[in-house]
Formats: C-alpha cells, sequence, structure tokens
C-alpha cells in the first residue's frame, strides 16, 4: 500500500525511529490499534484523515487511512503534546500484528506513552 506513495498536501506525517519511540505512539486500548500523530492541526473525533508512516520497521513509508479517536489539545496547564489518535483501518491489520510482535513485551507495561 505505502509502495513509492509521495505525501500530499493536508496528509499528516509520522517519522519512528526505534522501538521506544514505536511504543509511546502506539495505542493497543484502541480496537484494530491506533498511532498517535503530534500536530497542531484543528481535528474532531470520528474525522477521516491520512497519515504517511515512515518507520524503522518498514522498508518504505506507507499510508495509513483511519478516523480520529483521540484528540489532545495544547491548553492552558495541558502537559500532552498536541495531536490525534488515528484508529488503524482493517486492511492495515498485518501493520498492527507487526507493531504487537515487537512491543509484546511492552504493551502493557507502565512506561509513558503519549497518550495515557
Amino acid at each position: 500500500m505505502g509502495s513509492n506513495y509521495e505525501c500530499r498536501s493536508g496528509d499528516l506525517s509520522l517519522k519512528i525511529s526505534d522501538r521506544v519511540e514505536l511504543y509511546r505512539h502506539y495505542m493497543p486500548f484502541i480496537d484494530q490499534g491506533g498511532l498517535f500523530v503530534p500536530t497542531a492541526n484543528t481535528y474532531q473525533l470520528g474525522d477521516n484523515v491520512r497519515v504517511v508512516l515512515s518507520a524503522y520497521l518498514l522498508t518504505e513509508p506507507e499510508l495509513i487511512t483511519g478516523g480520529v479517536v483521540w484528540v489532545a489539545c495544547c491548553g492552558f496547564g495541558s502537559i500532552r503534546r498536541p495531536g490525534v489518535g488515528v484508529r488503524l483501518s482493517r486492511q492495515q491489520a498485518s501493520l498492527k500484528r507487526q507493531i504487537e510482535q515487537l512491543l509484546i513485551d511492552m504493551l502493557w507495561s507502565d512506561y509513558p506513552t503519549l497518550t495515557m
């Protein structure tokens, strides 16, 4: 799906360089899995977005399309990074399995993430 994909205007992008960073961005508590994507853009729950994922576990960038299931706003007193959680589509089930296999010993640990 991601082969030779070029980022278009309006697409979000997420670059993950190592396993710890993948853990911090992955959202295992989302049905079908999800990824937190830092952005200053404003989105609402349910919005459909496109994310170009570049990650150390992929040979080429992959296009992820999914719905917004988490919104973190930057506001007074907020310590969270602004961004959105994007649910992986059913077509990305193999990516979900690959991520969860890589993070199997970390998935439900107490290490801090970018969402919970």
